[in-house]
């Protein structure tokens, strides 16, 4: 069985559970993850999932290739979402669905119209436990990720832009097998770092200060996510490593904590309950804790406060605490780990 096979009858077994006979499917992260294949855009492509089909609605420049790589779908040349409506018609379906939250008001309205039933993260759900074929793409991008660090840390030059930098660690992960970026690369020097989303500037590397890097890569559609804080130049101020050690140590301690059927909320409480008892700090953590990724950067489940999302085996996400003071500096320390029967395991290394 093919593993985008797989997905679909996944997906399938659920429309059954849930006595869903069919499920459009338009939004661009789930006609990937559902196809297995690389669509440019979210308008290339249309799904229509049953019970037993599935039904990819197109361009005709893409058929050859969708012929090869998915022979599972069959394939429709038209992108008008009104066919959508005309083949479960044809099909005598009587409950079809799609998520309102994913789809854009026209079609939304016409399905709506249509007698369609709304259902909200049904996919999602699906990508929340990764299958082998997508940890082992995961893996490689975060294999590229963390060696691109070693490198660029050894390229790294007092004058250089933070626009430069950032450029320059891009190119070491494309030189390293990387197939695109995960996101927008986060490189911030001195009091820059005290911003968790901090857009690049023309502000110079100087000797003598710290630097925070947010980055990641794709492989084969898949993401990475790290980050690594740093001092440049020569021995580190007291607080950067006063503040580092503190974030370190509660990355490690909620990595060790990380355990099947947690929920995101219990784990985030690990991390921001180390960080207060330890220094008091734990008001300059200002994000969550971690998050997953997949084919999309930021997907469930979410460990932040008050997340319900249950942690499985095989789920894949984020462990980044950090601490943050503005006009100073700012320390994050994120890798990217695999949830085992065993605890978790980081990736991004």
């Amino acid at each position: 069985m093919k593993n985008s096979d797989e997905k679909i009858k996944n997906f399938q077994k659920y429309l059954k559970l849930q006595k869903i006979q069919a499920f459009a499917v338009m939004d661009y992260d789930s006609l990937n993850y559902l196809s297995d294949f690389h669509f440019s855009t979210q308008k290339d492509a249309l799904l229509l999932i049953t019970q037993t089909k599935a039904f990819c609605f197109t361009k005709e420049l893409y058929a050859i290739n969708l012929r090869k790589a998915a022979p599972y779908l069959t394939l429709i040349i038209s992108l008008n979402p009104a066919d959508i409506v005309k083949k479960v018609k044809e099909l005598k379906i009587k409950n079809a669905a799609f998520d309102p939250e994913l789809i854009s008001y026209i079609p939304g309205n016409m399905f709506k119209k249509a007698g369609f039933i709304e259902m909200t993260g049904e996919i999602s759900k699906l990508r929340e436990v990764k299958l082998p074929s997508e940890i082992s793409k995961i893996q490689k991008a975060c294999q590229i990720s963390a060696k691109a660090y070693e490198i660029f840390r050894k390229k790294l030059k007092a004058g250089i832009t933070e626009i430069e930098a950032a450029k320059m660690l891009e190119e070491i992960m494309f030189s390293l097998g990387g197939q695109g970026l995960a996101f927008e690369t986060i490189m911030a020097f001195g009091s820059d770092g005290a911003n968790p989303h901090h857009v690049n500037s023309k502000r110079k590397l100087k000797n003598n200060e710290p630097v925070l890097m947010d980055y990641g890569c794709k492989y084969g559609d898949y993401c990475s996510d790290i980050t690594r804080a740093f001092w440049y130049g020569g021995k580190p101020s007291k607080e950067f490593t006063k503040i580092y050690d503190i974030v370190k140590s509660a990355h490690d301690i909620t990595l060790k904590s990380a355990k099947i059927a947690m929920s995101g909320n219990e784990l985030d409480a690990v991390c921001r309950n180390y960080i207060e008892e330890k220094s008091g700090l734990s008001k300059h953590f200002i994000h969550s804790t971690g998050h997953s990724l997949g084919i999309a950067i930021h997907e469930a489940p979410f460990v932040r406060i008050n997340s319900a999302d249950i942690l499985r085996e095989n789920s894949v996400f984020t462990i980044e605490p950090g601490l943050y003071f503005e006009g100073k500096l700012g320390v994050r320390y994120e890798n990217t780990v695999l949830l085992t029967k065993t605890g978790a395991k980081i990736l991004t290394k």
